[in-house]
């Protein structure tokens, strides 16, 4: 995130004011020293295909800093709560159960933007039985890790069956990314962070030998697993998603002064995007030496932004494509950690819009998820978890 968690993730919401909202597409221009936004949305572009309004049901039990949920693949009988603070809890038919999934606790580092971020199962885990996490460990460094549930209790881990995919040296405690995703091409995709401290002084997002500032891919073709850099230029892409409808990969990246983004990279686009920070934090100029390297014309730019008055930590989110609320079907939904807002945009060239019923109706908004069926849940810091369900 944006600040150490141990402070941003705890401070109150912030009260926000009305603002223009811009959709920014793709630029083009050679060598501009600024970049123009598209012209303001009016109120009326805004209302031609506004999402539904919906609402927050509570999902039994209370968690401790709870970051990120999700289930595997046909499972649609648990949901799984990763904790910030190393343990991966099972809401099972409703009931949390009282024997974690896994209890990483003793191997984690919590402080600040540190701790168990994510996990993310296989494709085949119905038959594999293998899963994925992304922890900070001890001297808060970065380990991708696999396990294998235990072969006699569906509802546990087997630890002897870890295995380190991948390390990455964090020179920082904060920017440490720590989203995990398997893509349609079924490898595992891993958000890295510039490697944290402000504005990326080592300029580590655009330097193509280091992991840092960078979405990677992992392959399991080959044994140890081949990993490369899928797309660079990113601040800290502490949320990013598939759609699981197209393919297409969704980010938000958290600004650093001023600005807050949400990219796009287009269904099978080959490896390579550049999204530009730190020479640009969203469309605007961020360090001039950076930016006066860099090719417009060959920059990914953002979808939307927004400004700090409107909220200073963007959270990704998805794409919805479940059953439960048609309306809301192909709208991209995510929101913002300081402020709770909480906005839906249906595709990259649409209209950011609040969602009713979602948008402040949380604090500390750590994440959005899914579950097997596809339906949308939000995820907050101080402890509880939320499905979207339709409006009464």
């Amino acid at each position: 995130m944006r600040r150490p968690l141990a402070t941003v993730l705890i401070r109150a919401a912030l009260t926000t004011a009305a603002v223009v909202v811009v959709t920014v597409g793709r630029h083009t221009g050679a060598a501009d020293a600024e970049i123009h936004l598209a012209p303001a949305i009016t109120p009326a572009a805004v209302a031609a295909a506004p999402p539904p309004a919906v609402a927050l049901q509570k999902v039994s039990g209370a968690f401790d800093q709870p970051l990120y949920v999700t289930a595997p693949p046909g499972d649609t009988t648990r949901l799984f709560v990763v904790e910030k603070t190393g343990r991966i809890r099972i809401v099972k038919s409703g009931i949390v159960l009282a024997q974690p999934f896994l209890d990483l606790s003793g191997v984690v580092s919590t402080g600040g933007e540190r701790g168990l971020l994510s996990m993310a199962f296989d494709p085949h885990y119905s038959s594999n039985g293998r899963f994925y996490v992304d922890y900070t460990n001890a001297a808060g460094n970065t380990r991708v890790v696999r396990y294998i549930v235990s072969k006699t209790d569906p509802d546990r881990a087997d630890p002897s069956t870890r295995r380190v995919l991948l390390r990455v040296h964090q020179p920082y405690s904060n920017h440490n990314g720590g989203q995990l995703q398997f893509g349609p091409d079924r490898r595992l995709y891993v958000g890295m962070g510039d490697g944290g401290s402000a504005g990326d002084p080592q300029g580590r997002a655009q330097n193509p030998r280091s992991r840092l500032g960078k979405l990677l891919r992992m392959s399991f073709a080959t044994s140890p697993p081949t990993v490369r850099v899928y797309a660079k230029g990113l601040r800290n892409p502490w949320r990013f998603s598939f759609d699981r409808s197209t393919g297409a990969v969704w980010i938000g990246d958290v600004g650093q002064n001023a600005w807050e983004e949400v990219d796009y990279l287009r269904p099978g686009r080959p490896a390579g995007a550049n999204l530009g920070w730190n020479g640009y934090e969203g469309t605007h100029v961020y360090n001039k030496s950076t930016a006066a390297r860099l090719t417009k014309s060959r920059l990914v730019w953002p979808v939307t932004e927004y400004a700090h008055s409107v909220g200073e930590a963007v959270t990704g989110g998805y794409v919805y494509r479940g059953a439960a609320i048609p309306a809301l079907h192909g709208f991209y939904v995510f929101g913002d950690f300081a402020s709770g807002r909480v906005w839906a945009m249906k595709g990259p060239g649409g209209t950011r819009a609040s969602l009713p019923g979602a948008d402040r109706a949380t604090t500390h908004l750590s994440s959005f998820g899914q579950d097997a069926a596809g339906e949308l849940y939000v995820v907050s810091l101080d402890g509880s978890v939320f499905k979207v369900v339709p409006a009464p």
